[in-house]
């Protein structure tokens, strides 16, 4: 079956259908085609398309077993050795549109997963013995596959012993247990019965209970699983061999993708995606309820939903769109989310809904000083790169910015930190805007496709905005839009930037429709949407931002710097690589003796109880995350629970003491907005105590004192440009 693809078309128009339909059933004929056009967009039209040979064929092999099995739950070796036949013709078979390896592996998990149902219901059914040494090891990735049934068998014993000692435990260690543990009164009282606590029997029956409950739902939900879900895997199992932003969507999966980036969504505000049997987040939006809570982080998998007053529910293996259900609810109500952070603990976060207004993510200001002195530096926080492309009466981050800078400089300050710290982007024009506030004009960015020439986006207002000393912050969380402001002003000699490598990700995304990229096959139509790469960005001085990030002047400890994040962490992302440096320079500010401002930094940072934690919790993490067993015997894992529970209770306190000698006054300007007055002063409240708390920004300002104090910058001559 040939089709002809209308990539060009598709690519320039960015073109979206909405589908509001029930998804039809997935025909052999209809995946068929879908496999084809997929596959031909991305050998055409993507950034850099890779070879389908044999190494492909395996990765695509292993990885959608993975995708099914991620903890090797159902599958054995001898399951693995009999689809191996296939492990070095996949290849072929799908350039020839064969799609026998997926019906084989599909049939065979339905087959595995109804064969392993019948081992909760056994294992369940009586207490576990919580008295024997034995442990348990949560390394699934290097884990092998069981090499016979009974031992997948003993493996679900442990790993359901090992679910129900999670629940044992949070009920002996329930405040209200041991609360009761110690009331006292009249033991013969109906009211003394009532407090006494549940026996450890008792409470170890009720923990089986809610496993088992779980399980059940579980199953239930499985059985809900459409053919169409596991082929938008398999599908998607082979766009990440491309890239890890690469996507195909069904109809029904890119409707559910726009109502999940929507801003006036009801829900907690994080983009979610399906990692093997795993819902992981990958994006915070700013604005809401978990941006607001700061708890929950890019990266963290959510485990189980619970809803208010009720039981969790166990979201391993569930469709992305049921999670999101779950998830989703209205304004004012309560959901709790059991989440597994990168150390691999995991906490319970209560969250309360609330409306998705991006409004109130605009950038915030501040006039700074410190007691012992008497600079005043302004701090402009923006946590994304927005505008609503409404013209002039619109609002735009740029426009924004530059209206905190009028007012800080009218204030008298001395220096200017633009805080880009978990700012993942947005707004291509508003980074070009922004940046061109500190430069007189030139190239910001140099946007490059396949086999074309580099487009160079430049700032065409000769004026100058604010031409003093200027610290960028930025962390590993700093992305796309950040990291092009970032690097610009980085290769300008415009700013010191400071903070940790910034997250990598210099690539840019387009939706192809593939109902219009496709001529005929209207018998098979809606065939939903693909993901692609197609572009990446490049500094002025030629480095693409991809991969390597920015790497800060000044360095300071960041919590995940032992930890491979950002793109760095994924297998499959587009490698650095550089293009021919564009012309590019100004005359506005220049630093010298950046190494002595280094040096000064480095020093203080070395004396701070602050940062001192930082660097050892960075150390933990990496010491937990590789400390994969886990005791099974209830008195060693109570005592592993609170070792774990101090220590992250220890790091949590990190941020709760005002930074000494700091004073804050927030600057309050009257951006028109949907929010009221009353809400618009809570916030403001509530922000300038998070900046009051924040020492990275107390180290900024040290560095900007010693650029003013220590001779540690020259002021270029202006050009006239008049």
């Amino acid at each position: 079956m040939m089709i002809r693809i209308l990539i060009a078309l598709a690519v320039l128009t960015g073109a979206t259908t909405y589908f509001t339909n029930q998804e039809e059933a997935y025909t052999p004929e209809k995946e068929q085609v879908i496999l084809e056009s997929v596959l031909l967009a991305l050998s055409q039209a993507h950034l850099q398309p890779v070879d389908i040979d044999d190494a492909f064929s395996q990765r695509i092999f292993d990885e959608f077993l993975v995708a099914l099995d991620s903890r090797k739950r159902f599958f054995i070796q001898e399951d693995i050795d009999a689809l191996a036949v296939y492990k070095m013709d996949l290849d072929d078979m799908l350039q020839q549109s064969d799609l026998t390896f997926f019906d084989k592996v599909v049939e065979l998990t339905d087959i595995k997963i109804k064969e392993t149902q019948a081992y909760y219901q056994e294992f369940l059914a009586q207490p576990f013995d919580f008295t024997k040494e034995e442990s348990i090891d949560m390394d699934y990735e290097d884990m092998a596959y069981a090499s016979s049934s009974e031992e997948l068998k003993d493996r679900w014993r442990q790993r359901l012993k090992y679910y129900t000692l999670q629940e044992l435990e949070s009920r002996i260690n329930a405040p209200e247990t041991k609360k009761s543990s110690t009331s006292e009164g009249a033991e013969d009282t109906e009211d003394a019965k009532k407090a006494a606590p549940a026996t450890r029997v008792e409470m170890e029956e009720a923990a089986r209970q809610e496993v088992k409950d779980a399980y059940d739902r579980w199953y239930a939900n499985y059985e809900k699983t459409r053919r169409s879900d596991r082929f938008e895997q398999f599908l998607n199992v082979i766009t990440r061999q491309y890239d890890p932003h690469s996507a195909y969507f069904s109809p029904k999966g890119k409707q559910d993708f726009n109502m999940r980036m929507g801003g006036k969504l009801e829900g907690i505000g994080a983009q979610l995606l399906t990692v093997g049997e795993l819902t992981q987040v990958v994006t915070i939006v700013p604005g809401g309820p978990v941006w607001k809570d700061d708890r929950l982080e890019v990266n963290d998998y959510i485990l189980k939903v619970a809803q208010e007053g009720e039981q969790a529910v166990d979201i391993t293996g569930m469709r992305i769109d049921d999670v999101v259900s779950l998830i989703r609810g209205p304004k004012g109500t309560i959901v709790t989310l059991t989440v597994q952070k990168k150390d691999e603990s995991q906490v319970d976060i209560e969250i309360e809904r609330d409306v998705i207004n991006l409004e109130i993510a605009r950038a915030r200001g501040a006039m700074l000083q410190n007691e012992e002195s008497s600079d005043k530096f302004g701090y402009i926080d923006l946590p994304m790169f927005y505008n609503s492309f409404d013209g002039p009466e619109g609002n735009s981050s740029a426009k924004d910015v530059a209206a905190f800078i009028d007012t800080l400089k009218g204030e008298g300050m001395d220096g200017l930190i633009l805080d880009l710290r978990d700012n993942l982007g947005g707004a291509l024009i508003d980074a070009i805007e922004i940046s061109g506030l500190f430069i007189e004009d030139g190239p910001i960015v140099q946007v490059k496709s396949k086999n074309r020439r580099p487009y160079i986006h430049k700032d065409t207002d000769s004026g100058v905005h604010y031409d003093g000393p200027l610290i960028v912050l930025i962390n590993s969380f700093s992305a796309s839009a950040s990291e092009i402001v970032a690097g610009a002003l980085q290769d300008y000699d415009r700013a010191i930037i400071v903070g940790s490598q910034s997250f990598g990700k210099g690539s840019v995304q387009n939706f192809i429709d593939l109902d219009r990229a496709i001529r005929g096959n209207d018998e098979v139509k809606p065939l939903g949407e693909l993901k692609l790469t197609i572009q990446k960005y490049y500094r002025v001085n030629g480095a693409s931002t991809q991969l390597r990030g920015v790497m800060p002047d000044i360095r300071l400890p960041d919590t995940y710097e032992n930890l491979p994040t950002g793109e760095r962490e994924n297998e499959t992302a587009l490698p650095w690589s550089r293009i021919k440096e564009v012309p590019f320079g100004q005359e506005v500010l220049t630093y010298e003796g950046v190494d002595q401002l280094s040096a000064s930094s480095k020093k203080r940072v070395g004396e701070s109880e602050e940062f001192a934690m930082i660097k050892e919790y960075a150390s933990w993490l990496v010491e937990n995350k590789n400390n994969t067993k886990v005791p099974l015997n209830l008195d060693q894992y109570i005592a592993y629970k609170d070792a774990i529970d101090a220590r992250g209770d220890k790091y949590d306190g990190l941020l709760d003491n005002e930074v000494a000698g700091m004073t804050i006054d927030a600057v309050r300007m009257d951006f028109e907005s949907e929010i009221s007055q009353k809400e618009k002063d809570a916030r403001a409240e509530v922000w300038q105590e998070v900046v009051s708390k924040d020492f990275y920004i107390t180290e900024a300002m040290q560095i900007v004192g010693d650029i003013v104090h220590q001779e540690g910058y020259v002021a270029a001559e202006k050009k006239d440009k008049n």
